[in-house]
């Protein structure tokens, strides 16, 4: 059995970086403005849960990676690499 086995759940969501526009108190007759100076229109954000297979006691590991915009498969490729990379270069003896 590989002793350096990780299982890990990866999961990618979206979030809108503009806030939701209630409404608002103005005199009858003007319509309020409501400004905010965001760069974005859309995050995405993409987490990683790890466990180590053969050693319950390691605990688990979360990682995560946000980006404008949104993810493709090679995107979320990418980011389980780094996933991949960070619990290695951390099972070093």
């Amino acid at each position: 059995m590989n002793t350096r086995a990780w299982i890990v759940f990866l999961d990618e969501s979206g979030v809108s970086l503009l806030p939701q526009i209630r409404r608002t108190y103005s005199p009858r007759g003007r319509t309020p403005l409501l400004r905010h100076c965001l760069n974005w229109k859309r995050a995405s954000m993409a987490g990683a849960l790890g466990y180590h297979s053969t050693d319950p006691d390691r605990g688990a590991r979360l990682c995560f990676h946000l980006k404008p915009g949104s993810y493709d498969t090679a995107g979320l490729i990418e980011v389980l690499g780094r996933v991949a990379k960070a619990c290695a270069v951390t099972d070093v003896p």
